[in-house]
This record gives C-alpha cells, sequence and structure tokens, in this order.
C-alpha cells in the first residue's frame, strides 16, 4: 500500500506514514477525490514511445541546425548519418524500457490522486530507488549529465497540476490512460488508470477541467 500523500510504502494494516508522518487509515476515495495506485506502462505505452522519440529527435534537430549554421555544404551528407544514430539510440532506448517494464513486472507503481486542487503524481518506491541509483552511479562515472538527468527525476518523484495550470489533457482509452499537458508545455503528467476506475478517472476530469481542454 502507498501513503496517499508522499507515495511511500506502507504496511498494509498500517495507520499512519512512517516517512511524512501522516495518517492513512482514513484516506479513501470520495465522490470528489480519486486516490489510486497503479503501474505505470513503459513500453506498451503509445506516449512513453511518442515523447521518447519526440526527445531523441528534439536533441538531433538542434545538432541539425547547428550544422545548418555552421556548414551548409553538409547539411545534405550529415542528414542520413543523424538519422542512423538516432534510430540506433531510439532502439536501444526502446530495449532498455522492455527490459524494466518485465522486470517491474508492467512497469513502476506510482500514486495518483485527482482532487479539486488538481491532479498529482507521486513515484513508487522501484522508481525511488532506481533515481537513487542512477544518481550514484553517475558520481562512480563521473557523468555529469547523467547526475543531472537523475537529479531531475528525483525532483520530479513528486508532481502537481492545478486546474487552472491545464493546457490540455488527452485519453488513450485502448491503454487506461491520461495525458495531463501544463500550460507551459513541459513536464506532463501520465494517469495510469485500472480497469475499474477508468470511467469514473474521466467523469472526474470533466468536471473539474477547463473548458476546452479535454481533447
Amino acid at each position: 500500500m502507498f501513503c496517499p500523500h508522499c507515495g511511500s510504502d506502507i504496511p498494509p494494516d498500517g495507520s499512519f506514514c512512517q516517512e511524512c508522518g501522516k495518517t492513512v487509515s482514513n484516506v479513501q476515495s470520495s465522490q470528489d477525490s480519486l486516490v489510486w495506485t497503479s503501474q505505470i506502462p513503459v513500453i506498451t505505452s503509445s506516449v512513453f514511445v511518442k515523447q521518447l522519440g519526440m526527445a531523441l529527435g528534439s536533441g538531433f534537430l538542434v545538432v541539425f541546425v547547428i550544422i545548418l549554421f555552421v556548414h551548409p555544404e553538409a547539411v545534405l551528407s550529415l542528414a542520413p548519418v543523424l538519422f542512423v544514430i538516432w534510430l540506433f539510440l531510439f532502439g536501444i532506448s526502446l530495449g532498455i524500457a522492455l527490459i524494466y517494464q518485465k522486470e517491474t513486472k508492467g512497469g513502476p507503481d506510482a500514486l495518483f490522486k485527482i482532487t479539486p486542487e488538481g491532479i498529482s503524481y507521486a513515484a513508487g518506491e522501484t522508481m525511488k530507488k532506481v533515481n537513487q541509483l542512477t544518481a550514484i552511479g553517475s558520481i562512480l562515472l563521473r557523468s555529469l549529465s547523467g547526475l543531472g538527468v537523475s537529479m531531475m527525476n528525483k525532483s520530479r518523484e513528486t508532481d502537481l497540476i492545478t486546474w487552472d495550470q491545464i493546457r490540455s489533457i488527452s485519453y488513450q482509452n485502448r491503454e487506461r490512460t491520461v495525458l495531463v499537458y501544463r500550460k507551459i508545455l513541459i513536464r506532463p503528467i501520465l494517469l495510469a488508470c485500472t480497469k475499474e476506475n477508468f470511467s469514473q478517472v474521466k467523469d472526474l476530469i470533466s468536471r473539474y477541467a477547463p473548458p476546452g481542454t479535454i481533447k
């Protein structure tokens, strides 16, 4: 069982969270709110695959633009090389994602909340351990970029988007996931719903979401 406040593991018969000290025995979903835990799909999520491709592609796009300004005559010859490198890294990343999802038996656990305040997310213990191990590995390997990424991931172990910050919301009905974008177009939240609560999640979002944000 997860703490609805910080996402930490608590014993099934526990009445309070040892991490944040808050009472959890009386925390329940209601008509106005919904709290649940679920596994976040990785390789089987079309959203994850798309976001991964875009993230890698944006980096190569920057390199392409730099080459275009510095050596415009070399663009046509280097473009296929950049594409092959992007394809290779994309394939490697998908392979790692596949292994990760298999090892976690469906993806990392997380806690999700929909309240009158907004939509929030808290990483489970598996994701926290991965971020911690990544940070330690980056320090041992003296990788500043890896350390930066792991620190950014740790800072996002809990996240909240208030309703007035939402730019758009899209449903992936087949995968039972919801993608929530901020107005500033960074750090979206992916809600991984269960078969039992997906319709309730959509009902609550329809109640609170600003007009025109649901796609």
